[in-house]
Parts: C-alpha cells; structure tokens; sequence
C-alpha cells in the first residue's frame, strides 16, 4: 500500500488535540473515542464534545498546553471560600431603621404627610414613608427666598398691569 493511501492514524483516547479554525483560534479537545472516520473530543474542563477527522488535528502547542492545564486544573473549595473575619461584633440593626418625623406644628401638609408615613410603616413600605419623611423636611415652612417680580422693581416705579 503506497504511504498516501494509509489512513492518519487516531490520538489515543486521553490525550489533548487542537483543531485550527477559520477564526484563527485553535479549538482544543480531549480525545475520548474514535469511531474509525471521526475522533471524538471534548473541551478541556468539561463542556461541549466535538468530533474532527484525524487529519484536522495537531498536538497543541507550549501554549495551548498551558492553556489546557489552567482549564483542567481543579479549584480547591477552601479557595472559593472568602475567609470570614469578624473584628466587630455584628451590628443589630433596629426593627424600625428610622423614627417617624415629627410634623411642624399647624402645618397642614406636614400633618398630611405625617398620616401617610405612618400608614406606609405598617404596611413596612419603609420606601413610600421615606418619601413622605423627605416632604416633611423639604417643603417651605418659612417666606419664599425669590420674590414675585413686581417686588424687584426699583422704588417708585409701579407694576404694570396686565
């Protein structure tokens, strides 16, 4: 038989292989049978299992054998772990993170919203009663800062009427 016409000889099962591809990556595999046309292989570390001819493979490079050793290399599960130091002791949080405002007295919108924040922390929408917290604290209980204006006008000279 002329040497052309013997078949490529299959990589044992065990072994790692590459496969070039038109991306330009090689693909690389651990050969786990041969059917006698197609060799059998799966991606290092597990995943999915592809098939090439015996031809398409080549023995992966210094890299690509390096590569396959990160990929194949266990994780020890103490490493995964994040070590638990606690130089604190835990901080207990209150069952209430926030005392209810307290409303400017004969403020009707602070009452208003006083009503509303309360009903919010029985219901525990501990956001809605923040929100209601938040307009207590932020509307105006005292004169405007700008002026409307007609109050801006120089002395002695009188608004225009519309």
């Amino acid at each position: 038989m002329p040497d052309g016409d013997h078949p490529t000889p299959a990589p044992d099962p065990g072994t790692y292989m590459a496969a070039d591809t038109p991306e330009g990556r090689p693909r690389l595999g651990k050969v786990t049978a041969w059917d006698g046309e197609l060799v059998h292989l799966q991606q290092p570390g597990g995943g999915t299992a592809w098939t090439a001819a015996p031809a398409a493979l080549r023995r992966p490079t210094d890299d690509e054998r390096a590569l396959i050793r990160v990929l194949t290399t266990p994780v020890p599960a103490a490493a995964t772990q994040a070590r638990r130091t606690y130089p604190e002791p835990p901080v207990v949080l209150p069952e209430h993170p926030v005392p209810p405002a307290v409303p400017t007295p004969g403020c009707a919108t602070c009452e208003l919203a006083a009503v509303w924040e309360r009903s919010s922390l029985l219901r525990h929408d501990y956001s809605r009663a923040a929100d209601f917290r938040v307009e207590m604290r932020n509307h105006p209980h005292t004169e405007p800062k700008s002026r409307p204006p007609e109050d801006r006008l120089p002395p002695g000279r009188a608004p225009e009427s519309p």
